[in-house]
């Protein structure tokens, strides 16, 4: 879940078992040109890191001793939202529904690694992260931040979507009551 006042994109993750937050990730301050995203602890150590390029086609999950655990790409033009993670020397493929609001992602063996639902209407990010056991839970809710960053871009639709609603529920009450007078 992304917070709602905040500086800076700023992710809490939480098990949904016991209801208690097992990490935080952090957009890095000065990643305006490459998106970088620290993931810590419940005692605040740092533990993953997802690092972006400049275009935000690329990204890697850097574990906390500096080595490349999976690297996400998304193709320069898709006809619908997909991505690829290369992990632990396979391929896990993962594409959008028909509007994108979730993805579920499958090795090459068929074997189930991670869904991300998003929560359409909400006033702040908020999206499930089902993890299968081919992925360590980390890397996929990791591989998730990095899908809400780049197709997203960390926006939640829940705050607007009630502001277009409540706008054209006035502007519908304001014509309805201009045409008062004119009614018997």
């Amino acid at each position: 879940m992304q917070k709602l006042l905040a500086a800076r994109p700023v992710f809490e993750i939480y098990d949904e078992d016991t209801g208690a937050m097992v990490a935080v990730g952090r957009q890095t301050w000065m990643s305006f040109l490459r998106s970088t995203v620290n993931f810590e602890d419940a005692q605040k150590n740092k533990i993953l890191t997802a690092k972006g390029g400049f275009f935000n086609k690329t990204f890697w999950l850097i574990d906390g001793s500096g080595n490349k655990v999976a690297k996400l790409t998304r193709p320069w033009i898709a006809l619908r939202q997909n991505f690829t993670i290369y992990y632990r020397d396979d391929t896990i493929k993962a594409q959008g529904g028909l509007l994108a609001w979730g993805f579920e992602a499958v090795s090459s063996g068929g074997r189930f690694a991670f869904r991300l639902d998003k929560k359409i209407l909400a006033i702040r990010d908020q999206w499930r992260v089902g993890v299968g056991d081919y992925m360590d839970w980390l890397h996929a809710v990791a591989s998730a931040v990095v899908v809400d960053r780049v197709f997203f871009r960390g926006h939640g639709c829940g705050l607007r979507l009630i502001c277009c609603i409540g706008f054209i529920a006035v502007f519908m009450v304001l014509t309805l009551l201009s045409y008062l007078p004119y009614l018997p």
